[in-house]
C-alpha cells in the first residue's frame, strides 16, 4: 500500500502525531470549552480534531462539513448526516430521528457501505423554524456532556440568506450548553474574524483561538522518512527539507508531493532532488484539466497578477516595483487580490499571498 494519503482525513499511522495540540484539545473537549480552531486550507485540523478527540474515552464526536454550504435545508441535512455518522447505537440515532421530528427524518442503511444515513425532508428542512429543530436536536442529544460538535469550514455559513440572523438563532441555543463543547473550523482567516472578533456579529468573543500551523519541521521530517522507509525508499534530510519548503509547510501538500515521489520511483531507490520533476509532472498530468479550467475563468487582470504571484510568491504587492509589473494602479491590485481570495485561489498567510494550491503555482511558474 501506499505510504502516503492526501486529500482525505487520515488516521493511525498516516497521522503525524502532534502531542501538545492532542492534549490541548482533549482538555479544552473535557471542560465543554467552545474553540475557533483556525489554520490554513490542507494544514490537517480535521484530522488532528478527528484523532485527538477519537482518542478520549467515552467522547462522542459529530462532524458536521459546512463546505460550500448552499442553503437552510443544506445546513439542517449536513447536521442530521453528522449526526448519522457519529455513532453505530441504533438507540442514539433513533433519538436523533424523534428529537428532529419536525423535519420528518428517515433512517435507513446505506446499501453502497451498509452506514447509517438519515436523510430530511427538503421542504420540512426550508421552513423558518427548521434551525430551531436541528439546533434543539444538537443539544438534546448531546445534554450528557459527551459529545463534542465540530462544525468545519463554519465561515461558509456567511454565504448563506439572512447569514447574521442564523448565527444568532444558532448562538442562542449554544450559549446555554456549558457542558458541551463545540468547535468551529475555518481556512478563511478574515471570514472567521468576522465571526467571532467583530463586536456586530452573533457569536463575538464565544470561543477561544486555537491555531493549527505548521507541523514541526523535525517532527515531520522523522514522520516523512519513517513513512519512506515503509514504502521501501530512502530519503535525504535536505530533501526532505526542500519538500516542506516547496509545499510551504502545509501538511496536505506535503503528503501529496511525497506520494508522487514514491509513485515515480523504484523500490530501494534513494530519492534525490532530481526526482522532483517526475514527481511534479505526475501531479501536474493527474490536475492539468482542472488547471485549464481556472484559467480559463479567469480575468486578464486576474491572470496577470496571478502571474506575477507565481513568479515571486513573496512580492510586496502594493509596492511600486509590483504595481508597475503588473501595470496596474493599487486601487485595482487590491481589488483583483480580493477576487482571488474569494474565489481561494489564494489565501493571506504572514504578510504574504499564497497560492491554496503550490503545485498550481508551480505549473503557471512553468507555463
Amino acid at each position: 500500500m501506499k505510504p502516503f494519503k492526501y486529500g482525505c482525513v487520515v488516521g493511525g499511522e498516516n497521522f503525524c502525531p502532534r502531542p501538545s495540540l492532542e492534549k490541548q484539545l482533549q482538555e479544552f473537549a473535557a471542560d465543554g470549552q467552545n474553540l475557533v480552531i483556525q489554520g490554513a486550507r490542507r494544514m490537517g485540523k480535521t484530522s488532528l480534531i478527528k484523532h485527538a478527540i477519537g482518542n478520549m474515552r467515552r467522547m462522542r464526536l459529530i462532524y458536521i462539513d459546512l463546505y460550500y454550504i448552499s442553503s437552510l435545508a443544506d445546513f439542517c441535512a449536513r447536521v442530521m448526516k453528522g449526526i448519522a455518522k457519529s455513532s453505530e447505537e441504533m438507540s442514539f440515532l433513533k433519538k436523533a430521528v424523534q428529537f428532529a421530528f419536525r423535519l420528518r427524518p428517515v433512517l435507513a442503511i446505506d446499501p453502497r457501505d451498509g452506514s447509517t444515513t438519515i436523510s430530511v425532508d427538503t421542504r420540512a428542512a426550508a421552513e423558518p423554524d427548521s434551525l430551531d429543530a436541528v439546533m434543539s436536536t444538537l443539544e438534546k442529544i448531546a445534554a450528557d456532556g459527551k459529545t463534542c460538535i465540530v462544525f468545519d469550514e463554519f465561515q461558509d455559513i456567511l454565504k448563506l440568506d439572512n447569514a447574521n440572523g442564523i448565527l444568532a438563532q444558532m448562538r442562542s441555543t449554544i450559549q446555554f450548553q456549558d457542558k458541551t463543547p463545540y468547535f468551529f473550523t475555518g481556512s478563511v482567516r478574515n471570514d472567521m474574524m468576522s465571526i467571532f472578533d467583530n463586536m456586530d456579529s452573533p457569536f463575538y468573543k464565544s470561543a477561544l483561538t486555537f491555531a493549527v500551523d505548521e507541523i514541526d519541521p523535525a517532527e515531520f521530517s522523522a514522520f516523512i522518512a519513517a513513512r519512506f522507509k515503509a514504502g521501501n525508499r530512502k530519503i535525504a534530510p535536505s530533501v526532505i527539507a526542500k519538500i516542506i519548503e516547496f509545499a510551504d509547510g502545509v501538511s496536505g501538500d506535503v503528503q501529496q508531493l511525497c506520494e508522487a515521489l514514491w509513485e515515480t520511483t523504484e523500490p530501494a531507490a534513494a530519492i534525490s532532488s532530481d526526482d522532483f520533476d517526475a514527481a511534479l509532472d505526475l501531479i501536474f498530468s493527474r490536475e492539468l484539466r482542472g488547471y485549464e479550467t481556472i484559467m480559463e475563468r479567469l480575468t486578464p487582470s486576474q491572470s496577470t497578477v496571478l502571474r506575477a504571484l507565481a513568479d515571486d510568491p513573496r512580492a510586496k504587492v502594493f509596492s511600486i516595483d509590483f504595481t508597475s509589473r503588473v501595470n496596474m494602479p493599487t486601487s485595482s491590485v487590491r481589488r483583483v487580490l480580493t477576487r482571488l481570495v474569494d474565489d481561494r485561489h489564494i489565501y493571506l498567510r504572514k504578510d504574504a499571498y499564497r497560492f491554496s494550491n503550490p503545485f498550481f503555482r508551480e505549473w503557471i511558474r512553468r507555463a
